[in-house]
């Protein structure tokens, strides 16, 4: 399930503008020694911890939360009146660009996805990290058995003539 939910967000963030790189999250924002190792505007997809309810047969049903991790070259800027503003909020285009691909993207076994939270990272030099935060429900079914027949009274009193 997580497997399918990461393609079907890969495929929509990849085909956003700007986007030059998808992947799963591993701490990537921390292992710059000398710049990125991947291709910048970069997109990371982190799972939170999904609490399941069981539903019968196997099945199971939970909410998934995921974070967006959007890592982009810093423009530094001074002030206001700086002539490289508009180049450094280029970023937030960007954000609302993967916003509107996200949003209600679905697919067989996850509902719609929601913008929850989004956090801008402040201690920014050469590169700059925005997290976007989105839900939806899911619902497993890789533990699901197959229905049982359950005979009725009549075939079960056939059966032992």
């Amino acid at each position: 399930m997580r497997k399918a939910i990461f393609y079907a967000v890969a495929e929509a963030v990849a085909a956003v503008p700007g986007v030059e790189f998808v992947d799963l999250w591993n701490d990537d924002g921390s292992h710059f020694s000398g710049g990125a190792v991947y291709p910048l505007p970069a997109v990371f997809v982190e799972f939170e911890a999904v609490e399941w309810k069981q539903q019968g047969m196997g099945a199971r049903r939970g909410s998934l939360a995921l974070r967006l991790h959007v890592l982009t070259r810093a423009v530094l800027t001074h002030g206001h009146n700086d002539p490289h503003i508009p180049e450094a909020f280029e970023v937030f285009d960007l954000l609302d660009r993967i916003n509107a691909a996200m949003q209600g993207l679905r697919g067989p076994h996850f509902s719609g996805f929601m913008l929850t939270t989004s956090a801008t990272n402040h201690a920014h030099t050469e590169i700059w990290e925005n997290v976007e935060r989105y839900i939806c429900g899911v619902q497993d079914i890789t533990a699901m058995r197959p229905p049982s027949r359950v005979l009725g009274l009549s075939a079960a009193i056939k059966q032992t003539d």
